[in-house]
């Protein structure tokens, strides 16, 4: 009888072990990243809109739909609101006293140890709205993708700032994130600013849910220009006649 409890107790111990979440240890060294274009491992970087805010559930924000549209692949959510490119910056790097530390859990840090073969960074408007200047964010971004490619990432896209009801101080410096980022990186920049922003450069009413986060409209919006750079390969070709 003592036999029997004991196999019942090393089954459930297995099963348990089985069920949990996978624990990557903090010292796991990175290694080169295979090559796997068919089926990519993909890894978001981000804040709030990235991971999945003003959608009405998360597979119409355009992580999900950038999540099913892969035939193969695997993304990565490592998003959380609220965070800005200093959340991200790889956990050893040095940074002004008055800013906040990596997440040890969501930085470029944590997204090496999956060993993607493609990363995506979208912080859009936190870094401007806490009072970061464009060099920072600029710097922070250049730090975060260098890090990513020296450890055998394929593909870096960084998406732009977008439109935002704040005020025009901050309005003015999303545009000049917006620009930077095209013109530094302009195969790997996706524009979440120019189809959500209206004429007077803050949301299109239609296309957010308050005026911060893009509604299920907008999230589709985000998803097709993530689509235009990821595969520029139209999915179609029109047939000759």
């Amino acid at each position: 009888m003592v036999k029997v409890y004991a196999l019942v107790s090393v089954l459930f111990l297995l099963l348990g072990c089985a069920q949990s979440d996978e624990v990557i240890p903090d010292k796991t060294p990175f290694t080169p990243v295979k090559e796997t274009e068919q089926s990519p491992l993909i890894v978001i970087l981000g804040s709030s809109t990235a991971s999945g805010v003003g959608a009405s559930d998360y597979k119409h924000a355009w992580a999900g739909l950038f999540s099913a549209y892969l035939n193969k692949g695997k993304v990565i959510n490592l998003a959380r609101g609220g965070y800005t490119t200093y959340h991200i910056l790889p956990d050893t790097d040095a940074r002004p006293t008055n800013r906040p530390p990596s997440d040890t859990a969501r930085s470029i840090t944590a997204a090496l140890r999956r060993h993607p073969s493609v990363l995506i960074i979208s912080m859009t408007t936190n870094d401007v709205a806490n009072g970061y200047s464009v060099d920072e964010i600029m710097n922070n971004l250049s730090a975060i993708r260098s890090q990513a490619l020296a450890n055998g990432v394929k593909r870096v896209l960084i998406t732009t700032s977008m439109p935002r009801r704040l005020n025009a101080w901050a309005t003015a410096r999303w545009i000049q994130q917006r620009d930077r980022t095209l013109a530094i990186y302009p195969s790997e920049a996706v524009n979440f600013f120019d189809p959500l922003a209206d004429p007077s450069d803050v949301f299109k009413d239609e296309l957010t849910v308050d005026g911060i986060h893009p509604n299920d409209n907008g999230h589709k919006v985000l998803f097709d220009e993530m689509v235009k750079v990821f595969d520029p390969t139209p999915v179609y070709q029109p047939v000759d006649q």
